[in-house]
């Protein structure tokens, strides 16, 4: 059993790990941030049912996962949607 995108192409979401400048547990969170690039921390994504498609190569995805080489992409202009003030107008609207 797979799932379906829609047709017409679907929107994607980049996910982000950052480590703040100045951090009072910098080593923590070096050793955080190492972690979860591994195959084995992105697994707990698959286990989860996430369907996210890591960012290591090496971690196995979900069989239920569509193939992302054959997901039509819209093209999402990022920097106008993602402003402050056309989300607040879209909110109101």
């Amino acid at each position: 059993m797979g799932s379906a995108t829609p047709s017409e192409g679907t929107g994607a979401e980049i996910g982000s790990l950052s480590i703040v400048k100045g951090a009072r547990n910098m080593e923590v969170a070096k050793k955080f941030y190492e972690w979860a690039l591994t195959p084995g921390a992105q697994q707990s994504g698959v286990a989860a049912t996430q369907f996210q498609l890591p960012s290591n190569s090496a971690t196995a995805i979900d069989p239920r996962m569509p193939d992302p080489k054959k997901i039509k992409l819209i093209n999402y202009d990022y920097a106008k949607y993602g402003a402050s003030a056309e989300r607040r107008r879209l909110i109101a609207k």
